[in-house]
């Protein structure tokens, strides 16, 4: 829209006005080999270790969940173009409940949150099949050190995984997970007005056993939640006023979004770079606000960063949004 702005007000034609590559030309070009990825999680953990620091009062949870941006296109190619280059696929058959998606790129994300701000910890791009387990068990160990009491929260997805509550369990960490109640004999337990419960699940593929205690929660408008939890002494009121802190979560994922970094790129490392430039700027807009006088809104410190490298790069925007040369 801008450069057709810019034509009409130069009497240009459109071949005349493009002066540079659309912004998605731009994207695909990057160079995203580096240690970009890596940097921002160090990053992130050592902005992590401040405000540890500084809210050390507060109860802090860690919560695990996937988020999906949609795929328009032939997944079945695209994975195969993945494979024959040695990534793997990474277009997922999930669409997302987006209108004329084929598929989609699944995003595994950590989050670190209290009541006075939420971290994006770190972030994983996953591959069909790819297990979560190596990643996350060395991640959570090392965030349980930081801040030891934190919880761990998550939702049904992990909930119905035999292998999620081993890791806790060999991690020693507390947790409040939603599950979903699929067999008759425990469906049975909660028509009998059982608030609470035990059963051994089994991984179905490797046979591995847990032992999970179930609590049955309602809320307010009389919905009810299945939650497994280690905790004790506590009944299920409780433990879904803790679980309700997962949707700091699903906020970060909402708020990121306002950063306005979508692509429709093929590249999986460009979806993954969007991904992540849009939870830094967002991390870094939380840690202005709580410790500057002046309350921007995202929208307005984004553009502010973005012309804060404008001067270091020696550009300029122009009132129509151009970016033009500015000599030193």
């Amino acid at each position: 829209m801008l450069m057709i702005m810019s034509c009409i007000r130069g009497l240009e034609s459109f071949e005349e006005g493009a002066r540079c590559p659309s912004p998605q030309t731009l994207r695909d070009r990057l160079q995203l080999d580096g240690e970009w990825l890596a940097h921002f999680h160090s990053s992130m953990f050592t902005l992590a270790e401040s405000l540890v620091r500084i809210y050390a009062r507060w109860k802090w949870y860690i919560s695990i969940d996937e988020t999906y941006t949609p795929f328009f296109g032939k997944r079945k190619k695209l994975n195969k173009e993945l494979l024959s280059q040695g990534f793997g696929k990474f277009v997922f058959g999930y669409r997302a409940k987006t209108p004329g998606a084929t598929g989609s790129f699944c995003f595994l994300v950590v989050s670190l949150c209290c009541w006075k701000i939420r971290i994006p910890i770190a972030i994983k791009m996953m591959a069909v099949g790819e297990p979560y387990e190596p990643w996350l068990k060395p991640l959570l160990k090392k965030l349980l050190k930081l801040v030891s009491k934190a919880i761990i929260l998550a939702d049904r997805g992990f909930g119905k995984a035999t292998w999620f509550y081993l890791m806790m369990e060999d991690i020693d960490a507390l947790y409040v997970v939603r599950i979903p109640l699929r067999k008759k004999k425990n469906k049975k337990k909660v028509q009998r007005g059982n608030s609470s419960f035990q059963y051994w699940m089994t991984d179905q593929k490797t046979k591995e056993k847990a032992l999970i205690t179930v609590f049955v929660a309602r809320d307010k408008e009389k919905k009810k939640y299945y939650l497994a939890s280690n905790f004790e002494g506590k009944s299920g009121k409780w433990l879904l006023a803790i679980y309700m802190n997962r949707w700091d979560l699903e906020n970060i994922f909402k708020d990121s979004d306002r950063v306005l970094l979508p692509t429709s790129s093929r590249q999986p490392q460009m979806r993954l770079f969007c991904m992540v430039a849009s939870f830094f700027l967002f991390a870094l807009w939380q840690f202005s606000r709580k410790f500057n006088k002046v309350k921007w809104s995202l929208r307005n410190f984004v553009k502010r960063i973005i012309a804060a490298l404008c001067i270091l790069l020696r550009r300029s925007i122009s009132p129509i949004g151009e970016i033009t040369f500015s000599p030193p």
